[in-house]
């Protein structure tokens, strides 16, 4: 944590760390804005989403063909919308070593990387939260990329860091991107992260990244997904033993007209592609 108590002190730290005082008072805030609530409504009762996370452009393990492929799919089965649950990028500086597995460097150039190279399908609007990877650069220097990108591509719409809510017809679902490794089984995290959620505030699709896995399942009347990834198996993740799970979902969403806007049938697939 700096040591800032004088405005001799701010001069200071803005001098050694290149750095504006917008920056450095974001860096010292921290994270403040509460999380998104985006509500939306439309006349038909079934409808579509695309859910994706980890696609960490920028390293050198990125699957950015699968990316496209998938973008593709949705185009074809008439997805409109796609949920992105963090990490849009590799950032840099997360583990020791990660120099070696970026093949953009800085914050500034990784921005462009994604609005040049992220997916661009006609009729298709990705909404996304940032994750760590991310928000490195906003630990170091108080940059949210995610502004950045969502100001440079208008189909790329940015709700905010690390968790945000979609409601669609009062179906909620949350995009969360979590902390921590993966565990000893595949639903646990998830399964705790369910359990934190107090009945009040129970989204009816939990949608979480951040884990490089892929499942779905049913919990507290909760249809929770971990929306796999679309970068390989790095040196990092090899020495953690994760065998990341490539590909996106496409839900498929039907509601009754009621009161609790209780959700009828959610029809999940997974594309995958193999590694």
């Amino acid at each position: 944590m700096l040591d800032i108590q004088t405005m001799e002190d701010i001069k200071k730290y803005i001098e050694e760390l290149g750095i504006s005082k917008k920056q450095l008072f974001n860096i010292l805030k921290g994270k403040t804005q509460p999380p998104v609530v985006l509500k939306k409504s439309i006349k038909s009762k079934i409808f579509k989403v695309g859910l994706v996370g980890d696609t960490h452009l920028a390293s050198s393990k990125e699957k950015r063909l699968e990316l496209h492929s998938f973008y593709a799919q949705c185009k074809k089965e008439g997805v409109k919308e796609i949920y992105h649950a963090g990490d849009v990028v590799a950032g840099w500086g997360m583990f020791f070593g990660q120099e070696n597995e970026v093949k953009v460097y800085g914050a500034d150039n990784q921005v462009e990387y994604v609005v040049e190279h992220y997916p661009k399908e006609t009729g298709i609007k990705t909404y996304f939260i940032t994750g760590n990877h991310d928000l490195c650069w906003w630990n170091k220097s108080g940059i949210d990329i995610g502004e950045k990108i969502a100001a440079k591509r208008s189909d790329m719409v940015y709700l905010g860091q690390y968790q945000a809510d979609i409601e669609i017809n009062g179906v909620t679902t949350r995009l969360l991107h979590p902390d921590g490794g993966n565990p000893y089984a595949l639903s646990y995290r998830s399964q705790k992260i369910a359990e934190s959620i107090s009945s009040g505030d129970k989204p009816h699709i939990l949608a979480l990244g951040h884990l490089h896995t892929s499942i779905y399942y049913v919990y507290r009347n909760i249809h929770i997904i971990q929306v796999g990834c679309f970068e390989g198996q790095s040196n990092f993740l090899m020495r953690k033993g994760i065998n990341p799970v490539i590909g996106g979902w496409i839900l498929e969403i039907e509601t009754i007209d009621d009161p609790k806007n209780t959700v009828l049938s959610l029809s999940p697939r997974f594309v995958a592609f193999p590694q």
